[in-house]
């Protein structure tokens, strides 16, 4: 029988593609799709209350590992706000306990904003609002969000967090209301998603009617 000695680097590098392996399975959570009882539970549950644009079911598995969290989301049909601007909230439900003990309870809600200057059309990915913005200036940032980003691009240049990210694809993921340090004046903030999930948060000055990017954070998360 022929025996074949791998040479110790190679061992290692066998080792780390393992540990890479096993590492990408515990961070990416095992799912499967709703069950047509849990769809029928939850129209149960729902029937007479205000319409929805569309729901969305998600299953991943819990904690333990031994079972699913099933939660379900509604989108509200949208609605028209200042001159482009288009609104919708979703509210988050989770199916809580199993078997015939299983009650449907609302999880959250969270509001949404776009711009559609025909239908108000509903879309895959809306803004999300961290906090409540109004339409005027909501609809504003939207507008310059491209050229905004732009100019955030050179400022994450000068900041060793953000500098490695200048180049990734982003996109707008929500807007804020904050302050960019401990006892600073609050400003509004953009912050974009990368292809990579990577998180810029641009805060924003206000320059007559309208605004610049002023400085850039990169979080780890939204």
């Amino acid at each position: 029988m022929q025996v074949t000695t791998l040479h110790p680097l190679a061992l290692l590098a066998l080792l780390a593609c393992g540990v890479s392996a096993s590492a990408a399975e515990r961070a990416a959570p095992q799912t499967r799709t709703a069950t047509s009882e849990e769809r029928q539970s939850f129209a149960q549950f729902y029937a007479g209350r205000p319409a929805t644009a569309r729901t969305l079911f998600e299953v991943t598995r819990d904690a333990s590992g031994r079972g699913w969290t099933v939660s379900a989301t509604t989108e509200a049909p949208p609605h028209r706000g200042q001159g482009a601007l288009c609104r919708t909230h979703r509210t988050s439900f989770v199916l809580k306990g199993a078997g015939k003990q299983a009650r449907w309870e609302e999880s959250g809600v969270a509001y949404y904003a776009w711009l559609d200057r025909g239908a108000c059309r509903p879309v895959a990915e809306p803004v999300r609002l961290l906090q409540r913005v109004p339409d005027a200036e909501l609809e504003g940032v939207l507008l310059y969000q491209k050229p905004l980003l732009a100019r955030a691009r050179l400022l994450m240049a000068g900041n060793t967090e953000c500098a490695p990210l200048r180049a990734l694809n982003f996109s707008l993921a929500a807007v804020d209301v904050g302050a960019p340090r401990p006892q600073a004046q609050e400003q509004y903030a953009l912050v974009f998603r990368s292809d990579r999930d990577s998180y810029a948060r641009i805060w924003l000055r206000r320059s007559g009617q309208q605004y610049d990017a002023w400085t850039v954070t990169c979080p780890p998360v939204l």
